[in-house]
């Protein structure tokens, strides 16, 4: 789950620039989950933060962090609000609105500004905004800015802070490279050699047999609720429909006869042309080259030995033809036949050469010859514009509060009922369920509408098929009842106890480690049930190459000092290590070839622009001054844990 979080703040610029993540991750999911119990700005005056003349209210971080983690778990659905949480999520969010006002006002201290044409552009652009035919659709904007509670001027407010991180942060990101001797000693720092011994203490050969009783499980489950809660559940009903459930208009033969007489020059006769031709800035020399053609040479090679080449047009008619030439040297060059030699003749760009290459005669179609494909033509058209106004029909609908009961019998759809699914679609009280892949939008959706009972829209295939579905219910995330998963809660309180045993065993042989034995014999004094000591270590390059994790202990290992040694937990309660450093071997910077520093500096460059991101985030916070309301924040926390009542 940490690994899913840190991915949305994988690096500076990114961070900064992702107000795409705070500001308008509603946007990028088409829905955010507000809750409307709260407003923007500030609940009662209550705010977790002052940045110079703004503040952040704590109802404003609140659904700032609802929205954050519900793109969180777009990327891992079982996440949890507590897990989102405990990962740092809030901090982060808060983080983010706090530096965003502050780069909004250095920025306006600066002197930047932002049109409103240009929140007008940016809002034209979000596929959110898209309406059935892919375009922005003001329809569908006011639907998304009333299903998450938000107006338009704070939503145009929240695009103006983000262009303004763009212009402020954006050129200073892109360091394009650094110089060599700066890159020197980071090379050296990747090709450092470091050697070391490391042991793994199980914790399952320590973990005891016995039961400590309903009471102590109970204790266990309230330490460890988070690792025992089952994610968020919701009950969704769902109307499907597509272009076959919609009535399409017959073409009517005066519709077609209409077609025929407004596109008549489409129907008439028409010829069209294909030419090689060479373009000769002078006459003289094109009377030359015109007469060697005609001689029986190569329009190419008289061409070529003028210093000149020739060219080959598409298919033209002679208006296209006069459009590129004239309208003279169209009509001389229409009138000659196959084969026949043209020019020299006066274009804008000279004296032009030409062969006529192949002449295709179409002949005039008559209404009845027509009639089949204005109509294939119409039909389509006439099915496109009826699944537009099918669809908007039912978004007015929506619009308006109706149900999806309403919605669907107004227009005789079936009302599915899934059970209560996890946003993977998988429903844990009915293992057999999996809804249909098509599904998955609507699905997606649902996880993010604002609460029970409102209908939304879904696309399931772009401009074919379309869902309307409500939230039925929501079950919360929460353990199962006691009674229930009181087993696992057993294995797992036994597999918690051997780690103690394990990591005080851990420290035992660090102890003794620190106090001048062997890794070897320190284990051997700790008695059985401990793995080997086994050699470790390797060359910084090397680690996570080819995008492969970094095991801790070797990620350890890199970040110890020479002939230290540490412990390491193993998550799940599977053990405890102990790394012992023992050698370490650097290269001098200066004595490095200059191609591999040159090799290594390239991508440093990003990192460079990336720590000036970083002090001007800084500077931006100094200079417009920040106060953060750590109690209110830490309120905030207990209660979207489920540790503490709302937060008023």
């Amino acid at each position: 789950m940490i690994t899913a979080i840190r991915a949305m703040f994988s690096s500076t610029i990114g961070k900064f620039l992702a107000l795409a993540f705070v500001v308008l991750v509603g946007l990028a999911f088409a829905l955010g989950d507000v809750t409307g119990n709260s407003t923007f700005g500030g609940i009662g005056g209550a705010n977790v933060a002052k940045v110079g003349s703004e503040e952040i209210g704590v109802g404003e971080l609140r659904e700032r962090a609802r929205q954050a983690y519900n793109q969180a778990r777009q990327q891992q659905p079982g996440m949890t609000m507590a897990a989102f949480v405990e990962s740092g999520g809030l901090d982060r969010v808060l983080d983010q609105l706090v530096e965003g006002l502050a780069f909004d006002q250095l920025a306006t201290q600066m002197g930047f500004s932002v049109s409103k044409r240009l929140i007008d552009g940016r809002i034209a652009d979000l596929p959110a905004f898209a309406g059935v035919a892919g375009t922005f659709d003001q329809k569908v904007f006011e639907n998304f800015l009333r299903q998450n509670g938000i107006t338009e001027a704070q939503l145009r407010r929240d695009l103006r802070q983000q262009i303004l991180i763009e212009q402020l942060a954006g050129p200073i990101a892109s360091m394009p490279r650094i110089g060599l001797g700066m890159a020197q000693p980071y090379a050296a720092l990747l090709l450092e050699e470091r050697r070391g011994q490391a042991t793994f203490i199980p914790a399952s050969p320590f973990a005891p047999t016995a039961d400590p009783g309903d009471a102590a499980l109970q204790t266990f489950l309230s330490q460890n609720k988070a690792r025992f809660t089952v994610p968020e559940r919701r009950v969704i009903q769902y109307a499907l429909f597509d272009r076959s459930a919609v009535p399409v208009p017959a073409v009517t033969d005066a519709e077609i006869a209409k077609v025929y007489k407004d596109n008549a020059a489409q129907y008439a006769a028409s010829e069209t042309r294909r030419f090689a031709q060479v373009i000769v800035p002078d006459q003289a020399a094109a009377n030359a080259l015109a007469a060697k053609v005609r001689g029986g040479a190569s329009l190419a090679a008289a061409a070529q030995a003028a210093g000149l080449s020739a060219s080959t047009t598409g298919d033209l008619t002679q208006s296209a033809y006069a459009a590129t030439a004239s309208a003279a040297a169209a009509k001389t060059a229409f009138a000659a036949k196959r084969g026949d030699v043209v020019g020299p003749l006066q274009t804008g760009l000279g004296w032009t050469v030409a062969r006529v290459e192949d002449v295709t005669a179409k002949p005039a179609r008559s209404l009845g010859d027509a009639t089949p494909e204005i109509r294939t033509e119409l039909a389509k058209n006439k099915a496109n514009e009826a699944i537009v106004d099918y669809y908007n029909a039912i978004q007015d609908a929506v619009n308006g509060g109706a149900s999806i009961d309403e919605i669907a019998a107004d227009r005789k759809l079936q009302v599915v009922e899934t059970p209560a699914i996890l946003p993977s679609g998988r429903a844990p009280g009915q293992p057999a369920y999996a809804p249909a892949p098509e599904l998955a939008p609507l699905v997606a959706q649902a996880f993010q509408a604002a609460g029970e009972g409102e209908s939304h829209l879904a696309t399931l295939v772009e401009n074919e098929k379309f869902g309307v579905y409500a939230v039925k219910s929501i079950a919360d995330a929460a353990p199962p009842p006691f009674a229930q998963i009181r087993g696992d809660l057993l294995g797992e309180w036994r597999f918690a106890e051997g780690q103690k045993v394990a990591r005080d065993k851990a420290r035992a042989i660090s102890k003794a480690v620190e106090g001048g034995k062997s890794l070897a014999d320190a284990v051997a004094a700790a008695g059985p049930n401990i793995g080997n000591v086994q050699a470790i270590g390797g060359r910084r390059a090397e680690l996570g190459a080819n995008g492969q994790p970094v095991p801790p202990e070797l990620a350890l290992l890199f970040s110890m000092a020479k002939n230290s040694v540490k412990t390491l937990e193993i998550p799940g309660n599977r053990g405890w290590m102990v790394i012992a450093l023992n050698d370490v071997q650097r290269p001098d910077a200066k004595a490095i070839e200059p191609a591999r520093v040159a090799a290594i500096a390239q991508p440093l460059a990003p990192a460079f622009g990336n720590e000036l991101i970083e002090q001007l985030a800084a500077e931006a916070r100094r200079r417009i001054g920040v106060t953060i309301n750590k109690k209110l924040v830490d309120q905030l926390r207990a209660e979207l844990t489920g540790n503490a009542p709302v937060a008023e």
